[in-house]
């Protein structure tokens, strides 16, 4: 098998034109919304979010098995997205999780794609555009402190009330956004509290509106009230955990694996630096491989001197800086290392295990910049 061919578990080949490349198990995916379901129970329904290319996993791909899954809704950042998963078939609901330009209108109504309304300016232009065609399904945003978009939940039961009223709209649903759940348990129950007693003022005034959601992965979780009927996990639906204590809580796999192939093999004598600026010297002779990925790929620069990558299901530290394309790294503690050699940079060889979660503490980061930083250059190769 040639190094530009990667051969799944499955047994179906793959062939691309880089020897870097993103394996995404797909049944992974699966099992994953399978164990939030399980979490959370039957009577509460599920949006997951597949926003900035799923986590850089595959929005479409990803969508196909969510949707074969049974999901309830998907949610994604721009009106573009939401109409890409439509052109390639996606027929559950939609939700745009952020403002929109009153352009965007037009074709939300078209693609039956569920805009989020934030304040009454938005809703305005929102009522005039959709007065052209059909009728638009909407969700209200409310901001109980995360200060992003969304409208202050002290002054949301107007705008409540005059979206309800409004004939050419579907109000479906109503929901905020957690700043500071993993974080900040007095903060979170302060945004759940204050979203509960919005919700308890719009049924004091007889309005209905059918979904009510809160908890993003961490709430869907750790913080069981703010289930309410509806749940929009992120991270977890592609197996990686938001905080540490959540492996003893829910079981996941993690869906993506990043992997390369050694390009170049030097031999190093003691005193040689390592890439730009010299941060790394040789002290002792040893062996430096070269591997085609690069910060332009998503192998950021703060990862330099300080990740390991597995070669021969053994750990090899990057050394030196991290350059565009390519990322040395020192095995000669590891026999037999050749051209063409698998090497994972997130994923499994043999009995080791690098996670994405892993290397964002390296980074000081958080796991979903190192999976969505995953470049487009970086071919997608699913395994389902």
């Amino acid at each position: 098998m040639s190094n530009l061919e990667v051969k799944t578990r499955n047994g179906v080949t793959h062939t691309h034109h880089r020897s870097t490349w993103a394996e995404i198990d797909l049944k992974a995916i699966e099992y994953n919304y399978r164990q939030v379901r399980k979490h959370v129970g039957k009577g509460i329904n599920i949006m997951a979010v597949v926003k900035a290319n799923a986590y850089g996993h595959g929005t479409v791909e990803v969508s196909n098995a969510l949707e074969r899954s049974g999901v309830d809704y998907l949610g994604v950042a721009t009106t573009d997205e939401a109409v890409r998963l439509r052109d390639h078939g996606i027929k559950c609901p939609i939700l745009v999780l952020s403002s929109v330009l009153p352009v965007e209108v037009g074709v939300a109504v078209e693609k039956d794609i569920t805009l989020s309304i934030c304040d009454e300016e938005l809703f305005d232009v929102i009522r005039k555009e959709s007065a052209r065609g059909g009728k638009l399904k909407v969700h209200i945003k409310i901001d109980t402190g995360m200060g992003r978009v969304g409208i202050w939940h002290e002054e949301a039961l107007n705008l409540v009330k005059k979206v309800s009223a409004e004939s050419g709209m579907i109000l479906e649903g109503i929901y905020t956004h957690f700043s500071s759940a993993g974080r900040d348990d007095f903060f979170t129950t302060y945004q759940i509290e204050a979203f509960e007693k919005l919700l308890s003022s719009i049924e004091k005034n007889w309005i209905k509106i059918p979904l009510r959601h809160a908890a993003n992965s961490i709430a869907t979780v750790d913080f069981h009230r703010a289930h309410l009927n509806l749940v929009r996990p992120g991270l977890v639906i592609y197996g990686m955990y938001p905080k540490h204590t959540f492996p003893r809580i829910i079981k996941l796999k993690p869906a993506l694996e990043l992997k390369t192939r050694v390009v170049f093999i030097k031999d190093t004598p003691p005193g040689r630096s390592i890439s730009y600026g010299r941060t790394f010297i040789t002290h002792k002779h040893t062996k430096i491989a070269t591997l085609p990925i690069g910060y332009a790929d998503g192998y950021g620069r703060k990862l330099s001197n300080k990740a390991e990558v597995l070669i021969r299901g053994r750990r090899a530290r990057v050394v030196g800086k991290i350059t565009m394309d390519q990322t040395m790294v020192d095995v000669g503690h590891i026999n037999g290392v050749k051209m063409g050699d698998e090497v994972v940079l997130i994923g499994k060889q043999g009995r080791e295990e690098i996670r994405a979660e892993n290397l964002a503490r390296m980074a000081e980061s958080i796991a979903y910049e190192v999976v969505c930083g995953i470049s487009n250059r970086v071919p997608r190769v699913y395994k389902y």
